[in-house]
């Protein structure tokens, strides 16, 4: 609501938000792709592995099967299989240079210390 208080022009918080373009703000991670998480190389290896062995094992007659099923080696990585990005901290979105200049603007005004 625009309030005129001694010939001066008041907006109310929530019109100043509406008037912030919010998408030239922010932007989708380009390193995670907006995921917020990257694959562990070590599980697209194994993947990868699998799938191999998996093509492999559809040849192979009833005998050789059971016998590359004892000899084969089902150890999965310990480690997770996702990692969080470390270019948006798991948010998918990073801030552009106006968004960036927004913030500091903020932190500037909410913190005079800052």
């Amino acid at each position: 609501m625009r309030m005129n208080m001694e010939n001066k022009l008041y907006y109310s918080i929530w019109e100043v938000v509406l008037m912030i373009n919010i998408n030239a703000l922010e932007k989708q991670c380009p390193k995670c792709f907006g995921l917020g998480r990257i694959e562990n190389p070590t599980w697209l290896q194994f993947w990868t592995m699998q799938n191999d062995l998996k093509d492999g094992f559809q040849t192979l007659t009833d005998q050789a099967q059971e016998t590359s099923v004892e000899n084969a080696d089902h150890g999965q990585p310990t480690e997770p299989i996702f990692f969080i990005c470390r270019e948006c901290h798991g948010k998918g979105k990073i801030l552009t240079v106006e968004g960036k200049r927004l913030m500091e603007f903020v932190r500037f005004w909410i913190n005079p210390n800052y």
